[in-house]
């Protein structure tokens, strides 16, 4: 087998091409993995995953395919159970010799941790004055990340929704505006304020404790 080609590393086609994070909705089904034929690839040579340096799953046969076309194979989900890094490649062997080679590796990421843990803060309303609007701020929770996405509940129907930044976890607070007709919206004299967090990963926090927003018309 000629090394003067070179391999590409695989490619998870629902894993975050960044990080290599992975929905958890993804992980109730095996992981679609694509591999380009190199230059230099021939029928019956075998392609193999590796995660974790392990070989897994059945090998797959090269065919007609010509350099640049697209290898389907699928990393199993049951080999995904635990949270953290996993390192995905695969191994060419060649049918004739049984020479093999190794492949690049790409990053996986798994995070199965739901947000704020057991308990999310309610939001804090600094001013109790409604102007235009009313600003609410958010106090950190377990695994604050960026990217988190919170979404506001009034008396239990969606309001505004506030995605995480960097700087957010450490320069400045997370803030949340309430306008005046989000609040009068629901025509009651008293809002409840709730929210939940969703992370990168798809995990759903618990409902937050409420915040009891008294509305003067």
């Amino acid at each position: 087998m000629n090394e003067q080609f070179p391999l590409s590393a695989p490619f998870a086609t629902t894993a975050d091409p960044i990080d290599g994070l992975l929905q958890t909705g993804d992980l109730t089904r095996d992981v679609p993995v694509e591999v380009m034929i190199w230059e230099g690839a021939r029928p019956g040579y075998r392609v193999q995953l590796r995660l974790d340096g392990d070989l897994i799953d059945t090998p797959v046969v090269v065919g007609d395919q010509k350099p640049g076309d697209i290898m389907q194979l699928q990393l199993s989900h049951s080999l995904l159970c635990r949270s953290g890094s996993y390192s995905l490649s695969y191994q060419v062997t060649n049918n004739i010799n049984g020479v093999t080679r190794e492949s690049p590796v790409a990053a996986l990421k798994i995070d199965r941790t739901k947000p704020g843990a057991t308990l999310l803060a309610p939001l804090i309303f600094p001013t109790a004055t409604l102007g235009d609007q009313l600003i609410g701020l958010l106090p950190s929770y377990a695994g604050m990340a960026p990217g988190d996405v919170i979404q506001t509940l009034l008396n239990g129907v969606a309001g505004p929704s506030h995605k995480v930044e960097a700087d957010e976890l450490t320069l400045r607070p997370v803030e949340i505006a309430f306008s005046r007709e989000h609040l009068q919206a629901h025509a009651a004299e008293t809002v409840s304020v709730e929210y939940f967090v969703t992370d990168r990963a798809g995990n759903v926090s618990i409902t937050s404790l409420p915040t009891l927003v008294s509305i003067k018309l």
